[in-house]
């Protein structure tokens, strides 16, 4: 089937090429055959009237097996091309049933007295040969050779179903006797070569606390399968090992080459890992049907052999936690150990983290942290799975650019923010942190990703090491020059063990490493995260977990996100500060949002040393474009800066500007929700407030952004629903037009802002002022661009153009005003235009109008508003906080 599939590909269009293709699709099942018809076979042999149907119909003639082949294949795509259309090319696979059945035709003849000489008129056993046999006592009826490939993730896997398939069809298993080192994996490229560096499977594991755990295993299944023809081998009498490994699978390799030239009672049957997944219910039956013809020649001793050579095992079956392969695939893998060498250096590795720990808080409390809670009595370390490595980024162009049909956008994600994400997902920098990665501190430093997969203008991830306490294994191992290549999954195996007893694991979610330990620590419900944010490749499609681990479309609880500008590294307006301070803790009184802001603030600064102490998750950043806005603000002419409060003061048009920058800074989530720092939470907000709680219903638990399912969804202008872009509320008057949208609160579709980031910036700053057709500053930018434009003609007025925002609905009482009437019911209060401070207090006590532009909101606020009393309010929390 591997050698038709290669001839097929490479004649891809031709006819011939066609019916290959075609004849793939029931290799396994040819495959499957070969076992499940040598059972009918014994029994028919044992009931002696069954033997005149069996001449009639020639049992061991071509007629009978092709019979047989269309019986297990009927609408299989094999069965429509060979039987159908009369044009099949699996005649090889047909023969080779009947070498199964001829086998089982002399172990017959054998047991009646005839000899297997007489059978087949071959000479006597000689001394190889009968060694070969005594060697063969030790194999079981049915057996199968494994082997593994790529990394040392990809490797354990291929163990763990490779045996769990053993398990399942009650065959021994022929471990593999080497492992490569150095399992990269590159594009094809003809200048390069690769040195697997192949070393004996015990270099790694403990093969004898597998092989006990596996027999154990195997007695386990299939004592609770007595009505099964399997369980006479592996629960009954003589309890032969489940396993055989290093110098017994050389052995019993080089009996049944001796045996199966001569034809001595053993068939090795080669079997490509193509589709055996799909194939094993088929797999299944054909072992029974296979031990009772066992059975039927009166048990293991002298009956046959079949050994399938099943090559690398990798994603060979479908372990899914709703079936019993996941409890088999996981019981296995608390027996999979790594050997003495690794867990010394892993033991070394967690020591010099434990003695990090005091100069990890000791950072830490100069940005504001407290010292982390400790975990199991101890303070611990974190993991950081880091694939920056030529490696990796090689195999994620030609990853991402497979077509298939599968959801392909984040192999290399947030690799340069990825310090970003630990900080908005509260991973602590007070706890000392391990990179778990084939670079060194000198290569991360100078790492540059570009282009599609990478951040342009960003360098080295020095804010990694400046944030977090941060080893390597450099910093304790003495690190061979080619360690990377000659013992790559060597270290892997340290950074495995490392992982494990890690507080928090975090990795790459397209990374088999990082995958596999993910959802091992979900089933141990120990907190883990994938930097690079959308799905899980492994968990979605081979080791699947009822619950998706991909990251969700609504998550819950939900981001809250502000943008706070900080000049001279403590400067902020006293006005915007206490708005800031009101809107983070009237959010932590009301609300279980989760509070990051995005500041320009250094980390060390008392502005970020105060958010971080009130629970805000700080994300420290200043854009490259920052000065050449504050340039542009302060040559504004008189006239222009009239038009916005804003528009006269650089400090807070930088500040309100830093919210299009959000979207490229590493967040997970694919929605959250922003505000501006003037704002006051007077209730709970959660998605049912903001979508409703059937829209809610229908997409809790929903992982399709992640899927790239959804993608283009959005609800349309002025709908209250999951936004195309992006969500709002009305500014002056209650309203649904979406032309009248404030952008003081809104609900971000990251993914959507984030692919429209480098468009919506380029047209930002390829204007000459700050205005727009749809308004000033950032407001009108937003509404500018993101918009549909529709052209009308009057006579009157002649031609007409109009620009409608692509922006959904937010409730009204999520941008409630204070100078509408009273509402009980509002959750977030914004102090749109006069502010508390400078503006309705002077005016509440001395009539007085600081600014002109407020004077009519002023008046409407006295008159029908709520600003007074929600003053107060306001002026409580900075009271108490």
């Amino acid at each position: 089937a591997r050698a038709m599939g290669h001839r097929g590909m490479m004649e891809g269009s031709s006819r011939g090429g066609r019916r290959r293709r075609r004849c793939l699709a029931c290799a396994a099942l040819c495959a499957a055959l070969l076992l499940s018809t040598v059972g009918p076979s014994a029994v028919l042999m044992s009931v002696p009237q069954d033997d005149t149907r069996s001449r009639t119909r020639g049992l061991w003639g071509f007629n009978s097996a092709w019979e047989l082949f269309k019986l297990h294949v009927a609408g299989s795509a094999c069965y429509l091309s060979c039987i159908v259309e009369e044009q099949c090319t699996c005649q090889r696979e047909i023969a080779v049933v009947q070498e199964v059945r001829q086998l089982f035709e002399e172990s017959r003849r054998k047991k009646a007295g005839l000899g297997i000489g007489a059978a087949a008129g071959r000479a006597a056993p000689n001394a190889e040969e009968t060694a070969a046999a005594a060697q063969l006592e030790g194999l079981a009826p049915l057996a199968i050779k494994i082997e593994v490939c790529n990394g040392l993730i990809n490797q354990r896997i291929a163990l763990l179903e490779g045996i769990a398939l053993g398990v399942i069809l009650g065959a021994q298993v022929l471990l593999p006797v080497h492992m490569p080192f150095n399992g990269v994996e590159l594009p094809k490229q003809p200048t390069r070569t690769m040195d697997r560096n192949l070393q004996r499977l015990e270099r790694m594991f403990d093969l004898d606390a597998l092989q006990a755990g596996a027999t154990e295993l195997y007695r386990d299944h299939w004592c609770k399968r007595s009505d099964e023809p399997a369980s006479k081998t592996w629960c009954h009498g003589f309890q032969r090992p489940a396993l055989l490994y290093g110098n017994a699978t050389e052995a019993m390799e080089d009996a049944i080459s001796i045996l199966g030239r001569k034809r001595r009672n053993v068939l090795s049957l080669q079997w490509g890992a193509g589709a055996k997944s799909e194939a094993l219910s088929v797999l299944e039956a054909a072992q029974r049907e296979f031990y009772a013809g066992v059975a039927n020649l009166g048990g293991d001793a002298g009956s046959p052999h079949v050994l399938l050579d099943l090559g690398c095992t990798l994603f060979s079956l479908a372990v899914d936690e709703t079936t019993e392969s996941w409890s088999i695939f996981w019981r296995l893998n608390r027996h999979l150990k790594h050997e003495s060498d690794v867990h010394e250096q892993a033991a070394a590795v967690k020591a010099h983290l434990a003695s990090l720990v005091v100069a990890a808080q000791e950072k830490a409390a100069t940005f504001g942290f407290a010292a982390p809670p400790l975990e199991g009595g101890a303070p611990g370390y974190n993991v950081l799975h880091l694939r920056a490595e030529e490696d990796w980024q090689l195999h994620c162009v030609a990853w991402m650019g497979l077509r298939d049909g599968n959801h392909r956008d984040n192999c290399m994600n947030n690799t340069m923010l990825v310090h970003n994400v630990l900080l908005s997902e509260g991973v602590h920098p007070g706890v000392p942190l391990y990179i778990a990665t084939g670079l060194t501190r000198a290569e991360l430093s100078a790492v540059r990703i570009e282009g599609p997969l990478g951040s342009p203008g960003l360098v080295g991830l020095q804010p990694l090491f400046e944030l977090f306490t941060v080893a390597l294994k450099e910093d304790v191992i003495d690190l061979h020059p080619s360690w990377a290549t000659e013992q790559r999954e060597f270290y892997a195996a340290v950074d495995y063990e490392l992982a494990q007893g890690s507080r928090t694991f975090v990795g790459n979610s397209v990374s088999s490493f990082s995958a596999f330990i993910i959802i091992d620590r979900y089933r141990h419900s120990r907190p883990s995260l994938h930097y690079n944010g959308g799905n899980i490749p492994l968990a979605e499609d081979f080791v699947k977990p009822v619950k998706s681990l991909s990251v969700p479309t609504l998550r819950q609880p939900l981001k809250w996100v502000f943008a706070l500008n900080v000049n001279n590294a403590s400067d902020v307006s006293n006005t915007f500060w206490e708005m800031t301070k009101v809107a983070v803790i009237s959010a932590k009184r009301q609300t279980d949002l989760v509070a990051v802001c995005v500041t320009t603030a250094p980390p060390t600064s008392p502005v970020a040393q105060w958010l971080v102490g009130h629970g805000v998750r700080v994300i420290y950043h200043r854009p490259t474009w920052a000065d050449e806005l504050v340039q542009r603000v302060e040559s504004k002419g008189a006239e222009e800066k009239m038009r916005s409060h804003l528009s006269a003061d650089p400090d807070a048009m930088l500040g309100t500007f830093l919210r299009i920058e959000v979207p490229v800074l590493g967040l997970l989530d694919e929605f959250v929700l922003y505000t501006d720092v003037d704002v006051m939470f007077t209730g709970h907000v959660d998605w049912d407030v903001i979508l409703g709680q059937d829209k809610y219903s229908a997409l809790r638990g929903s992982t399709d952004f992640a899927r790239g399912k959804g993608l283009s969804r959005g609800g349309r202008a002025g709908v209250r629903d999951l936004p195309l872009y992006f969500s709002a509320s009305s500014e002056m008057e209650k309203s649904r037009l979406p032309g009248r949208l404030n952008a003081g609160v809104m609900l971000l579709n990251m993914r959507a802002l984030r692919e429209s980031y480098d468009a919506f910036r380029d047209f930002i700053f390829s204007s000459s002022s700050l205005d727009w057709p749809a308004g000033p500053g950032d407001q009108g930018a937003y509404k500018t661009f993101y918009s549909e434009t529709s052209v009308t003609w009057s006579e009157s007025e002649g031609r007409h153009t109009t620009l409608t925002p692509i922006a959904s609905f937010l409730p009204f009482e999520l941008n409630w005003k204070t100078y509408w009437p009273r509402n009980d019911f509002a959750r977030i209060i914004h102090f749109h235009g006069p502010k508390c401070q400078s503006d309705i207090i002077p005016y509440k006590t001395r009539a007085e109008v600081t600014m002109p532009v407020f004077e009519d909101i002023l008046e409407d606020c006295a008159r029908n508003g709520d600003c007074y009393r929600l003053c107060e309010e306001f002026f409580s929390y900075l009271g108490g906080g």
